[in-house]
């Protein structure tokens, strides 16, 4: 029952973002959009995606957030003195005018802590990315074990 519940506000919230970011999405696509399943007894995963601009004008992603977990952050795979480390991106990403920009494993990812239990059965969850000027873009990911 609380799955249905929840299925059922996750719907209602779809189409309001939709129709508040429709010009966000006439502007950027999102493909591909996967999160890691976490390890058994694990709080963390990530999340990945392929995020195509189409517009003529560079936007920049600046913030993630997700119902999956309680706290969500654009990273980055950085090599330090020959060992690679993960860093916060506080920053943001820039997507230049007619480019697209992969979050995928071993590189870029939206880093997922405080990942909350999965209901049984659940198999989608949903990212929402802050785009500068354009606000939050709700986008579904699957639930994946490993890469798809």
């Amino acid at each position: 029952m609380k799955l249905i519940i929840r299925l059922l506000v996750v719907m209602a919230l779809l189409p309001i973002h939709l129709v508040v970011n429709a010009s966000a999405t006439d502007q950027i696509l999102f493909s591909h959009t996967w999160v890691k399943m976490p390890m058994p007894g694990m709080q963390m995963s990530a999340g990945y995606v392929d995020i195509e601009n189409t517009s003529s004008n560079d936007i920049k992603i600046i913030a993630v957030r997700t119902p999956f977990s309680k706290m969500a952050e654009l990273h980055d795979m950085v090599m330090v003195n020959k060992v690679m480390q993960m860093r916060h991106a506080s920053d943001g990403w820039v997507i230049a005018a007619g480019t697209s920009l992969s979050l995928a494993p071993g590189g870029k990812h939206v880093m997922l802590m405080g990942v909350k239990p999965l209901e049984s059965n659940q198999s989608e969850t949903i990212l929402e990315f802050n785009i500068e000027g354009l606000g939050w873009v709700a986008v579904p990911a699957a639930l994946k074990v490993s890469m798809p």
